[in-house]
Order: C-alpha cells, then structure tokens, then sequence
C-alpha cells in the first residue's frame, strides 16, 4: 500500500473521522474505480456511506479486505503525517483583480459594539480578555473552554480587521469543529499569515498580518495554554485538554522559534479523533510504563544477586537510604496499580 496516496485520499475523497469511524480505507483510484479497503466487508452501513461520498465525484467502488492491524497503523501514521507536515499554500482568488481592502463597516450583517472595538488598545482591557477557562461544574475535573464568535458566518478575510482578543476568539471557534482543526501561524519578513485546515483540507487564510498584531495573536494562544509570554529560543510544545460544548477536545499548542521571529501551531482534535488520539497516548505509556518496570525488576535482580554473593562489610556499605527509597517507590506504583485495576473494572461494567 502506498501510503503517501492513501494520505491524499484521506485528504481529498474520505475524511479521517469517516475511516476511523467506518473503519475504511481510501487505497488507491485506477481510473474511475476507488478501491477501497474494509476491516468488515459486510458493514452495510460503511458501504453506503462510501458510495454516497464518491458518487459525487463519479468513482465507482471497489471493496477488498484489510486487517484491522493494517487500518489502525496507517491512521496512527496519518495522525503524525498530519500534525508534521507544512501547510499547504492558500488557493490563489481566481479573479486578477486585485482584492480589496475589507471594510468591517460596508457589512450591515457585521454589527461592531463600538468603534473602540476595533481598536488595538481594546484588547489590553481586563473587560476584553474574552478567553475564558474556568471550572464550571465542581463535580467535573475538566476546566470549560468559553469561546464566544459573533462573525461565525462572515468571511475570514472580513474579520482579519478585528483586534487580536476578538479574532482569536473567531479563529477558535472556526477551529474547534469535529476531527482535527489546525490553525498555523506562519511569520514572515514584514508580516505574518494564519491558515486554518480542518481534517487535511485548507479552509482559508489570512493574508498581510501585520507584525505587532500577529505577535498578540500568539500571545493571546501563550496565555490560553499558560505559556510565559517571553519569546521562545526553542521548541515548546503544551498539551491542555478542555471541555468545550460538553464535548472534550485537546488543544496542542507548538511554538517555534526562528531568525525572524516566533512560528506556531495549534492543532485541536475532538470526537472520534481525540478518542483514536487518547488511545494511541494510552497504549504509548502503557507500553514504556512495562518496559521501564522490566528494566526495574532486572536491577533488583542484579542487586539482589550482588548483595547475595558480596561479603558483608561490603553489604554494610550500601547506601542507607537505598532500600527504604525503593520500597517507598514500590508502594506508591502499587497503589496506583490498585487504582488503575480499578478504573479498568468500573470501565469494563459500564461497557
């Protein structure tokens, strides 16, 4: 299987919830026929979705099967591909003429509050921090994401005019759809540019960001994940995970430092995409949370073969504390391991 087609596919003809929700596979397109592989290829429902999607585009199916195995590495590859790869260009306007510049005013379906509002000074406010990140319900551990868009309907390039606490707030509201929504902010010599993709797929940009206002945007995401505002001189990289319309999504929040100036990317995965994610995350610990205890016990075991053979002033020598420390290292693993056996069980009575 060429992964690199089945990627652009997943880009192009099926989406990534589609696949992992269906469990299938866009493989490869031979003329006017999409194969496609299935994990279950009796799954009426699957079939259906697949045709319904590819009819658009005029591609007859063809079903073959593919391991369950084989399904879950190429999504978890996709999922890494995805997050590392560069943007993708916007689409250039196809009019010649140029664009000109948007006027928040000419728009009688855009209502601004107050002239003020539009002003850089605005945003400095304590009553403008419009972000908010509070525990609203006590009985839950997870902080509620309020994220409020007034322009949910207008064209992005219409509210590039907006001061940096108002447009962050309608970037992520554009962004926090289901799957997986990327916002990168690319900085260039004398300005900067924001593309927003949902699931792959480039949804728009914005173009000729001035500097300063480009910088507070970053500031604005810095704060949200409780970054210091001082630049980065390297990689920093957040994870926070929010509530947000009472559904759980993970915010991921890359800074990249360069000879101009800071980059980042925020990457937001929610619904079956955050699930496939935390699973991923979950199987990745458990599997270096094993190896680091078998390395453990293979100490013990050396020392305990040591201690057996050594002669006792030798013996006596041994660090105090050493024994003490290990065992209360011991106990608390073995708690947490009560607790996860517990977790497990109640899991596994609710399913």
């Amino acid at each position: 299987m060429d992964t690199e087609k089945i990627f652009q596919l997943i880009d192009r003809v099926l989406p990534f919830e589609a696949c992992l929700y269906h469990q299938i596979l866009p493989l490869s397109i031979e003329g006017n026929t999409l194969h496609l592989g299935m994990v279950m290829l009796d799954d009426v429902a699957a079939l259906d979705y697949a045709r319904r999607m590819i009819g658009y585009q005029n591609y007859s199916l063809a079903p073959q099967s593919l391991s369950s195995e084989h399904h879950h590495t190429i999504l978890t590859t996709y999922l890494n591909y995805n997050q590392n790869r560069p943007a993708p260009p916007p689409t250039p306007p196809r009019s010649p003429e140029p664009q000109k510049e948007p006027d928040l005013h000419s728009k009688e379906t855009l209502v601004v509050e107050s002239p003020d509002e539009l002003e850089w000074e605005e945003c400095h406010k304590p009553e403008a921090r419009s972000l908010q990140d509070t525990i609203s319900d006590p009985h839950s551990a997870l902080p509620e994401l309020t994220i409020s868009t007034r322009y949910r309907d207008e064209p992005i390039a219409l509210i590039s005019q907006l001061p940096p606490s108002r447009l962050i707030q309608e970037l992520l509201g554009r962004v926090l759809g289901n799957g997986i929504g990327r916002l990168f902010f690319e900085r260039q010599e004398k300005h900067g540019r924001i593309l927003w993709s949902q699931n792959g797929v480039l949804q728009s940009a914005i173009e000729s960001v001035p500097l300063s206002k480009f910088q507070a945007l970053l500031d604005e995401l810095k704060q949200l994940t409780h970054l210091p505002l001082t630049p980065v001189t390297q990689v920093q990289q957040v994870e926070i995970e929010r509530s947000y319309q009472r559904d759980r999504v993970l915010l991921r929040l890359r800074i990249m430092p360069s000879p101009t100036g800071e980059h980042a990317t925020l990457q937001v995965l929610r619904g079956a995409a955050l699930k496939f994610y935390q699973k991923q995350q979950l199987t990745s610990l458990s599997r270096d949370a094993l190896g680091i205890a078998q390395k453990l016990q293979q100490k013990m075991d050396e020392l305990h073969s040591h201690t057996q053979t050594a002669t006792p002033l030798i013996v006596d020598q041994l660090q105090p504390d050493v024994v003490p420390a290990l065992n209360q290292v011991l106990q608390i693993v073995e708690q947490q391991l009560t607790e996860l056996k517990q977790i497990r069980d109640s899991y596994n009575k609710e399913n």
